[in-house]
């Protein structure tokens, strides 16, 4: 069972970018954060992941690169995250050479997204694992920094993630030469889950209530993790000695390589 709006992992501390990137200075960009006040609250459960995402990259130096898989598909639908839509107005608001790559298989897809952002962005109908590697091979030629990594391309069933999880880790697999301790990935549709148990009353702070039974009681082992489209590469993280950044219905790893 997932729950996305409760903090049930031991959880990162509380990141602090001033600290960390003093050597940069913090980006007020104004006008973007006016447009998505207007929005925000249709982002639903990726509205708190998106203030933290552009939060982070306000600390990053210019220009912004974001590799996104998985593009927008229907214009207007706030619901299901819009977010090349989002990538577009941040990025636009940096100037200075930022851009964004954004891959999707669905050619109809990839159509709505070009009708709805700017030549700023470079949209391409492929694989996403094949145009991820395809890419690489090109910023290590050319010295590109990314700034963070988006991956969403593959529909996840949640009585059996495993496909879409596998999917992400080879699009991890893919990415991973490029990626610095400064960089962000972020999985959609990656929210923490854990074992449950019936409880008959309240006497805990692990109990959450529900419709189906009085309360459920959080089993501590096995200890709740990420899941979803994200527990592969949350796996590989932790091994690697990445950090979680945050972990919401989206979760975010930074710390990957690092020398």
């Amino acid at each position: 069972m997932y729950w996305s709006q409760v903090r049930i992992l031991p959880g990162p501390p509380e990141f602090d970018y001033c600290t960390k990137y003093k050597k940069y200075k913090m980006n007020n960009n104004l006008d973007f954060y006016k447009w998505f006040e207007t929005i925000a609250s249709k982002l639903e459960d990726r509205e708190i992941s998106f203030r933290k995402i552009f939060k982070y990259l306000d600390a990053q130096p210019t220009p912004i690169i974001i590799v996104e898989t998985g593009c927008l598909r229907k214009l207007g639908n706030f619901g299901d995250g819009q977010s090349t839509l989002l990538f577009d107005k941040y990025t636009l608001s940096r100037g200075k050479g930022s851009k964004i790559y954004t891959v999707d298989i669905d050619s109809k897809a990839t159509k709505v997204c070009k009708d709805a952002v700017s030549e700023h962005v470079e949209i391409v109908t492929d694989s996403s694992v094949r145009y991820l590697t395809y890419l690489s091979k090109n910023f290590l030629k050319t010295k590109t920094k990314v700034s963070m990594f988006y991956l969403d391309s593959f529909d996840v069933d949640w009585r059996y993630p495993y496909p879409a999880a596998a999917h992400h880790l080879k699009e991890f697999t893919a990415i991973n030469r490029l990626l610095h301790e400064d960089t962000l990935v972020v999985v959609d549709d990656a929210p923490a889950y854990a074992n449950l148990t019936q409880n008959d009353k309240l006497s805990s702070s692990t109990l959450i209530k529900s419709s189906h039974f009085p309360y459920w009681k959080i089993l501590t082992s096995p200890p709740p993790t990420v899941g979803g489209k994200g527990s592969l590469v949350h796996e590989y993280a932790m091994l690697s000695g990445a950090k979680l950044m945050f972990s919401h219905y989206q979760t975010a790893w930074y710390n990957f390589n690092k020398e």
